[in-house]
């Protein structure tokens, strides 16, 4: 089985820098031939090596681009309505908003350390190993998080400010030109995972992340999807409520991510998913920040390790044999298991010097 992060399990405060007998992300051929041999293209694999060290190149690319990208982009309000078309992307291909607003100075929430958990628990959720398609920026969520934001005492003043963010997001989108496969999903524009500042003001509730209370709201936007969306599949797990009218319930993170993935899965099932993942990654399309050909720099690497000229075909999801790789190795896995990591305990630092929570029993370690 690939080893991955239960959705249940707390995230760990424990810091553990890796040692040579701890490396689990080394493919066996970085064993036998050494990282470094590797990495230096200074060697001739197989076939079935170089497409798994390709697509451990991509899982690596595609979780960093995400933390940069989405978990450290931080927005202002005023310039929501004046998004440009790069920072437009990444709101493309992504399945729900969830935004993160401050509270008010009673109840003042830890944004700064929650982006890094909070990125770390969805991905570790959503993803799973060589089978995700991710050519194209895939996620199940984007993060918005807008500095100097009106302060909200409440469910309903939260409700309203996220709205008038999820109406300005979608205006500018609607008015710039999509690139090619590059789409605003219809469930993004249908629902929104709120979270008031005044649940996650403790770094308590920070470590337990998916026991983080927040808010499913619907929008009313249904135009593009299979069905009405209900919350009968978690009404044994969620309240439902009406705020500012809308159709919400109370939940915890952890139920609202299954129930988007569960979303996901059914539109998926009704229209295929999206985007197609082998129209796009067809040889004939382009990266589209670089302009050139999809898999140009991936069809080097492979060269310099013995492929042939045959040229790459997508999806990456279609490229390892699981019967060969049966736990996840390579590039995206040193990427979750270290560097996300200690990007995230980094944050745990930073808090910790400053810590004055009543439940920061756990981060005496961290100073």
């Amino acid at each position: 089985m690939f080893q991955t992060n239960s959705a249940a399990q707390p995230i760990s405060h424990s810091f553990h820098m890796s040692t040579p007998g701890q490396q689990h992300w080394l493919a066996p051929y970085e064993i036998r031939h050494g990282v470094s041999t590797v990495s230096g293209q200074e060697l001739q694999l197989e076939r079935h090596e170089i497409l798994h060290h390709l697509r451990g190149y991509l899982e690596g690319c595609h979780r960093k681009d995400l933390w940069c990208y989405q978990g450290r982009q931080i927005h202002r309000m005023e310039y929501l309505p004046q998004l440009d078309g790069s920072r437009a992307l990444d709101f493309r291909n992504k399945t729900v908003p969830i935004y993160l607003l401050n509270g008010d100075a009673e109840k003042r929430g830890f944004t700064g350390l929650l982006l890094g958990v909070i990125h770390n628990y969805l991905y570790r959720r959503w993803f799973r190993p060589y089978r995700t398609d991710i050519e194209r920026g895939q996620f199940v969520a984007k993060v918005v998080l807008c500095i100097v934001q009106p302060d909200t005492k409440d469910e309903d003043s939260a409700v309203d400010l996220a709205m008038r963010m999820h109406a300005t997001i979608n205006t500018r989108l609607d008015s710039i030109r999509a690139q090619q496969v590059y789409t605003t999903r219809p469930l993004f524009r249908a629902m929104a995972i709120i979270i008031p500042g005044q649940n996650y003001h403790t770094c308590g509730v920070v470590s337990r992340v998916a026991a983080m209370p927040v808010l499913i709201v619907l929008t009313g936007e249904n135009e593009g999807i299979s069905a009405p969306i209900s919350f009968d599949a978690i009404a044994d797990r969620a309240e439902m409520v009406t705020v500012g009218g809308k159709a919400a319930v109370r939940t915890d993170l952890e139920t609202a991510i299954g129930f988007v993935m569960l979303l996901e899965e059914r539109e998926d099932g009704a229209f295929g998913p999206q985007p197609n993942p082998v129209a796009s990654t067809a040889a004939s399309t382009v990266d589209v920040e670089s302009g050139e050909q999809l898999y140009k720099n991936v069809q080097i690497m492979a060269r310099q390790l013995g492929w042939t000229d045959e040229p790459l075909v997508g999806p990456s999801s279609q490229w390892v044999d699981a019967e060969k790789y049966s736990d996840w190795t390579g590039h995206g896995a040193q990427m979750n298991a270290v560097v996300m990591e200690c990007w995230e305990q980094n944050g745990w630092r930073g808090h910790a010097w400053s810590c004055r929570c009543s439940d920061s029993e756990r981060l005496g370690e961290h100073k």
